[in-house]
This record gives C-alpha cells, sequence and structure tokens, in this order.
C-alpha cells in the first residue's frame, strides 16, 4: 500500500484538481490512498470535494491552529496506513501513471525516488482544466526548475541528493521516514523543510546518494496560484538560519548563496574537504614557524589537533561537530563578531570559486582582525585548486591590507588585515 500525503491550506479548487487527477490514476483503487492534512484552513478543505470520488481512499485530518507544513505532513503520516509515501503538494495535477511509477521504483532496496513537476506558463495553462488535457510534454523553461540547477549532470543528484529534494513529488518507504523523525517541526514557513529533510536521509544513509533516484516519468503539474514571495522568501530566511545552526556542516554552508554554481560545484567541493591526507610534517612545522603566536586562533583546515598549541576552535571538515570543532569551510561560522584574535585558513579554501573565497575572506574579517591563507606547496601545478599567484587577482580591488609572507619550500602564505 502507497499513502499519499497532501498537505492543504485553503486552495479547495487546486486541491479538487489534485484529487480528481489523483482518482483516475491507472494504478488499481485499492494499491494506494490519500490522506489530506488541512492545517487549519479558515473554511475545513478536502471532505467535500473526495466525496465525489467513491473509489478514492481519501482520509482527511485537521489542525485546529496552523502548525506549518512539516507539521501536517507528519499528522498525515500518523493517520496513513501505506508501507510507502508519496508527498504531494495540494496544487499538483498527477499524470495519470505517477503512482504506478512510483510503486515499480520500490522493489528490495530502500530508495528516495523524486518525481517531476512542469512549471506551465499561460498558454500551457489553458489545456490544464483536467489531467486528461493537460500537456505533459513541455518546453524546457516550462519543465522542473531543478534542470536548471544540473539535476541531469552526471554524478551531481548522487553527490548532493539533498539540493533536489523537494516535496511537491517525492516517495520513500515509510521506515526510513521514521528513523530519520520524519519533518522537523520547527519549520513553520515556508522553505527548506524538504530539503532538510532530504539531508537527514542523506546522513542516514551514510551519505549514499545512489539511492537517491530522479525518474521524470513520475510528473505532475504545477496548479498555479497566488503567491507572496516576499513573505515566502522571508519565512525561507528563517528556515535556513535554523538550518545552516542545526547542521553546522559544510555541506549546508553555502545554501544561502542560493545559486546555480553553489549547487554544480558542491560535489567538487565535497571531494577535495574530505580527501585523504592534508600536509606533510614539514609543512605544518614551517607554517607554525611562520605564524605568529596567538591563543585565540581559529584553526580552518585539516591537522589542528597536531599543532604545538591547541587553537581556540577549528573548522574541520573531517572530523564530527564538537564543543571546539565545526565541519565548515568558513564561509558561514555562525560564531560572534571579533571572537577571535586571528583565523588561518590551511589549505582548504584552495578549493572555493572566487566568490565563495571573497565571502570566506569577509567572514573570517568579521571574526578577527587578521586573516591568514596559508597552502602547502606539495600539491600537483595541475590540480584545479588556487595557488599563490592566483591570490592577486581576489586581493587587489578588496580594500584590504594583505601581504605576502615570507614562505618557504613547503609553505605559502597570505596576511590579510582589516584597514583602517
Amino acid at each position: 500500500m502507497l499513502s499519499i500525503i497532501i498537505p492543504a491550506y485553503a486552495q479547495p479548487e487546486a486541491l479538487a484538481r489534485t484529487l480528481k487527477s489523483l482518482a483516475g490514476q491507472t494504478a488499481p483503487s485499492d494499491a494506494f490512498e490519500v490522506v489530506i492534512a488541512d492545517d487549519a484552513s479558515p473554511e475545513p478543505v478536502g471532505r467535500d470535494v473526495a466525496g465525489e470520488y467513491p473509489d478514492l481512499a481519501v482520509r482527511v485530518v485537521r489542525h485546529e491552529e496552523n502548525r506549518g507544513r512539516s507539521a501536517a505532513r507528519n499528522t498525515a503520516v500518523a493517520a496513513a496506513s501505506g508501507e510507502l509515501l508519496l508527498f504531494l503538494d495540494a496544487d499538483s495535477i498527477a499524470h495519470p501513471d505517477l503512482v504506478s511509477v512510483h510503486l515499480k521504483r520500490h522493489t528490495s532496496h530502500d530508495l528516495l525516488v523524486l518525481g517531476r513537476r512542469i512549471e506551465p506558463d499561460w498558454a500551457t495553462l489553458h489545456g490544464v482544466a483536467d489531467a486528461d488535457a493537460t500537456p505533459w510534454d513541455v518546453s524546457r523553461e516550462q519543465d522542473d526548475l531543478r534542470y536548471y540547477y544540473g539535476l541531469e549532470q552526471p554524478g551531481l543528484l548522487e553527490a548532493s541528493p539533498w539540493l533536489f529534494t523537494i516535496s511537491h513529488n517525492f516517495s520513500l518507504p515509510r521506515r526510513v521516514y521514521e528513523d530519520v523523525g520524519g519533518f522537523d517541526e520547527n519549520f513553520r514557513n515556508w522553505g527548506y523543510e524538504d530539503t532538510e529533510f532530504g539531508y537527514r536521509v542523506y546522513t542516514h544513509w551514510q551519505r549514499d546518494g545512489q539511492r537517491f533516484l530522479f525518474v521524470p516519468e513520475a510528473t505532475v503539474c504545477h496548479v498555479p496560484h497566488f503567491l507572496n514571495s516576499v513573505k515566502n522568501w522571508a519565512g525561507a530566511a528563517e528556515g535556513l538560519t535554523y538550518f545552516e545552526h542545526k547542521h553546522q556542516h559544510f555541506d549546508i554552508e553555502r545554501l544561502r548563496s542560493g545559486n546555480r554554481l553553489s549547487v554544480q560545484s558542491q560535489p567538487q567541493y565535497a571531494r577535495y574537504l574530505l580527501r585523504p591526507g592534508g600536509g606533510s610534517d614539514a609543512a605544518l612545522k614551517d607554517l607554525q614557524d611562520i605564524l605568529p603566536g596567538n591563543a585565540d586562533r581559529l584553526w580552518a583546515g585539516r591537522l589542528g589537533d597536531q599543532l604545538s598549541s591547541t587553537p581556540a576552535a577549528t573548522l574541520d571538515c573531517t572530523q564530527p561537530r564538537s564543543a571546539t570543532n565545526r565541519p565548515l569551510i568558513g564561509i558561514s561560522t555562525l560564531f560572534d563578531d571579533d571572537s577571535f584574535g586571528d583565523v588561518v585558513h590551511w589549505d582548504n579554501w584552495r578549493i572555493l570559486t572566487p566568490g565563495d573565497l571573497s565571502a570566506l575572506i569577509v567572514e573570517g574579517l568579521r571574526l578577527a582582525p587578521t586573516v591568514y591563507l596559508a597552502g602547502t606547496r606539495e600539491s600537483e601545478p595541475a590540480s584545479p585548486i588556487a595557488q599563490p599567484a592566483d591570490l592577486g587577482c581576489i586581493l587587489e580591488n578588496s580594500f584590504l591590507d594583505a601581504r605576502t609572507l615570507p614562505g618557504t619550500p613547503h609553505v605559502f602564505v597570505t596576511e590579510i588585515r582589516r584597514r583602517g
């Protein structure tokens, strides 16, 4: 049995279209059920329209106060009986084969199946009166927005699947949902609750992104409705801040930029940040001889536990989060202003794009009056990382005081200070 989980708030016409499309599924009617969680709509939704489809097994549960989409989904799951869960939104016209496609993908292995969503333009909308007339083949401009971020790019989904986990159309076994604790109900507003859920599934599966499948044959069409984008994105910003504080991991650290490059570069970042090694003993010794002593140092990179003087805190992506370590790059650290005497970035900064490197420097100078960008000269010249000469173009127009410190055959160091 598959349970279709639909959180709803008002929009009865959109929900009616969704239910009509589910009543026309090619899958046998006894293979699935629909559970709607009405999140305290001003006028209750679901029950009246569900009665129009006697062959469709529909259950409606209702919150007496608005608790947000995460809580609504959890309430619906608690009332569901299926061993598989398919999460849809209440504004989604389902392709007749939607349920069948999701069911066929869940066999002997636990998977999270991501379906496709069409974003129709006005011309396409003229044919979206019901599922029978919906045009499922559309131009790329109207297709799933995740294509823009590289959904079809080889290896990208497997490396960063949580970035593509959106709750308008995905399915997974109920036991996996339960293992990760369902949706986090601290997300009360629109945005990021589904991404965070996907991230917990990803880490629960030990970062095995191959268990996330994108199946474009599992398609829905988004029913347009009024949007208050300013309010939505303001709420999403609050959710993202909570997301960042909850996990404090480099996987999440660049989500705030929200741009295409940050998504597409995530696999390359992860490979470099989690690579074996981290510099020779000679390189580490030379670096410590070059740097001035500072008991209030933030060390960003590997080998912080091998320093002769223990830093105040570390950002080491290869180590778990602890009282003194955060597995972050250093772009968004969540520390207070002026928390440290200086910040030393050791090698990890070299994988960053110019934009991310600029953000890292700005963040470092928020935390301390001096930032050091240090690197080993022992890497292969062909390696796709920043080399010492590359810093010139980054720093020449930065309005910062920067200078190259005397290096060694093993190490180079650039010192950056606040101006004024």
